[in-house]
C-alpha cells in the first residue's frame, strides 16, 4: 500500500488548524474568566487573591485532567 504523501500533508494540515482553533477557544475562555476578576471591585487583596487562587486551582485540575488523558492515550 503506497502512501500518499499530498493527502498527509492536508490532513496533517486539517488538524492543526483544528488544534489551533480550540486553543484559541481555551484561551479565550481562560481570558475571561481572568478579565472577570480584573473588573471586579475588591474590598481587600485577601478577596482578589482567593479569586485568584480559585482560578489556578481549575487551570491546574485542567492541565492534570489532559496529562492524565495523554498518558492513557484518550
Amino acid at each position: 500500500m503506497e502512501v500518499d504523501h499530498k493527502m498527509i500533508r492536508d490532513l496533517q494540515k486539517k488538524f492543526d488548524l483544528e488544534m489551533n482553533k480550540r486553543e484559541i477557544e481555551i484561551t479565550e475562555n481562560w481570558r475571561k474568566d481572568l478579565e472577570a476578576i480584573y473588573k471586579k471591585k475588591y474590598e481587600n487583596v485577601n478577596a482578589l487573591l482567593s479569586d485568584m487562587k480559585n482560578l489556578m486551582d481549575r487551570m491546574s485540575n485542567r492541565a492534570n485532567t489532559l496529562t492524565r488523558m495523554v498518558k492513557e492515550g484518550v
